[in-house]
């Protein structure tokens, strides 16, 4: 919205107070449920947990014009791969994955810079058509992140080493003081900067992780 004030957005989630604050801050110009409101759209962007964005495909195909192009912003690409190939989607699906973010989640913790110098990988269907591919690769310049594309099997092996096992490495170790701690809580006291860096990641959305 920032780079592009004139554009209109439309947004569904499963929280009203998502919405109404959305609404509110002039970050979104609709509220609608998935499916037919979208029918005009340029692009759609799946931003659920993994398996939530899948459940969306089918309510979505009878809608897409044939220039929209159809993403999401999930960590895992192969799965919905899979699942757009199988309802007939691969024209219109591109998978992306933004690597920004923090701990936190929620739009109350958005912020507009939130992607400049960021990688934001692009995981093109086979069956997608290379123009759209390069529509999408130039809109992420132009949020000043930087496009990457790869398959969406290499999107998954290299995310998975430096991203969701650190996630593991983490929550592991918060784990590991919680558990063996002595009864007046000696590691909790001792952790310092380095617990509290290496261990960050482990308070993030446990749904999205999972």
């Amino acid at each position: 919205k920032y780079y592009y004030p004139d554009c209109r957005i439309l947004a569904n989630a499963r929280s009203r107070d998502t919405l109404d604050y959305a609404l509110q801050e002039g970050i979104i110009d609709e509220a609608c449920p998935v499916g037919e409101a979208f029918q005009d759209c340029d692009y759609i962007f799946l931003c659920a947990p993994v398996e939530t964005n899948i459940s969306c495909l089918p309510l979505l195909k009878p809608w897409l014009k044939e220039d929209c192009i159809l993403t999401d912003v999930g960590s895992t690409k192969t799965d919905i791969h899979k699942a757009a190939e199988k309802l007939g989607l691969g024209a219109w699906f591109i998978g992306g994955h933004p690597m920004a973010g923090s701990e936190k989640s929620g739009i109350r913790s958005s912020k507009r810079i939130l992607l400049e110098n960021a990688y934001y990988i692009l995981t093109p269907s086979k069956d997608i058509a290379p123009e759209k591919t390069e529509r999408y690769r130039k809109l992420v310049e132009t949020l000043k992140a930087i496009p990457l594309i790869l398959s969406c099997q290499e999107h998954d092996f290299a995310v998975a080493g430096v991203s969701h096992l650190p996630h593991i490495v983490a929550s592991a170790l918060v784990n590991l003081v919680q558990d063996s701690d002595t009864e007046h809580q000696t590691m909790k006291t001792l952790a310092a900067g380095g617990f509290k860096d290496i261990t960050r990641i482990a308070s993030s959305s446990p749904e999205m992780w999972e």
